[in-house]
């Protein structure tokens, strides 16, 4: 019985090693409001690490095979590396599965250009025993804004009249481009 008790409180522990789809880390102290978007196949768990031009650490996710990883993440050219392995294999963000990550050659920009978030978004794919980059498309941000206006008519104590227009900004992002 006790044994029973010892493997049911270790069993939530263990499952809860492997992380959900999404941010693992976030270095850098610049805002992160630029898209990145991944896709992989099902049969293996991701982590995705971009770092500066020195090999420092910016920002960092964890994708589930077969699942969509959505991050904001700060402006700059990033290098992208990619670690995978069956999710029982991870061990957390510095060994993570134990093998060799890939990274890109080049690094990917991640800009702001006026109103326009310019991102990136990319599409992994098996090829023989690991990864490779199949697809790679700029993934855009924009930042609109609408006004919205209001008539206010209110009458002072004394009988007269104020009247004026009270405007609100209603900032928004949409996918465009």
């Amino acid at each position: 019985m006790i044994r029973l008790l010892i493997l049911l409180m270790v069993l939530p522990v263990a499952a809860a090693a492997r992380p959900v789809t999404g941010l693992l880390e976030k270095a850098s102290p610049l805002p992160a409001t630029i898209p990145l978007q991944v896709r992989a196949p099902a049969d293996m768990d991701h982590a995705i690490i971009l770092t500066d031009d020195q090999g420092t650490p910016v920002i960092s996710g964890y994708l589930r095979g077969g699942a969509v990883l959505r991050l904001l993440v700060p402006p700059g050219d990033h290098r992208l590396t990619v670690a995978s392995g069956p999710a029982q294999d991870w061990q957390g963000l510095p060994d993570m599965f134990g093998a060799p990550a890939i990274a890109l050659p080049q690094p990917l920009p991640f800009f702001i250009d006026g109103t326009r978030r310019e991102g990136q978004a990319i599409t992994l794919s098996k090829k023989g025993d690991g990864l490779r980059i199949t697809d790679r498309q700029n993934r855009v941000i924009c930042q609109n804004a609408g006004w919205d206006s209001t008539r206010i008519v209110k009458t002072l104590p004394s009988g007269t009249q104020f009247r004026y227009v009270e405007q609100r900004l209603d900032p928004r992002s949409i996918p465009c481009d």
